[in-house]
């Protein structure tokens, strides 16, 4: 689409650019200038990305608990302790396991 003058074009092209100044749209600009260049801006985008972390991280203890669930070999204290999830929802999850 490089040199095409249509809206998806100006739209992708506006995707890559780096500089809010540089961007087609001016809505679209007018966002990425407050997330990248404004102090309350920045600090949204990271609260953001920092709870986006913190799912994918208790996400992947959610994951590792079942497993070793389905495996049966350690109690699920052991297991609470092991992924660092509170004994209540490792016994909520091998409830939901048996179900």
């Amino acid at each position: 689409m490089k040199g095409s003058d249509t809206a998806l074009a100006k739209l992708m092209s506006d995707f890559f650019c780096t500089e809010a100044k540089d961007m087609n749209y001016k809505a679209l600009s007018e966002k990425v200038r407050y997330f990248k260049e404004s102090e309350k801006g920045v600090e949204r985008m990271f609260d953001s990305l920092e709870d986006m972390r913190n799912e994918a991280i208790y996400g992947n203890k959610i994951e590792t608990a079942l497993k070793m669930i389905a495996r049966g070999k350690l109690s699920l204290e052991e297991i609470a302790e092991d992924t660092g999830l509170p004994i209540d929802k490792v016994k909520e999850l091998a409830e939901a396991k048996t179900a």
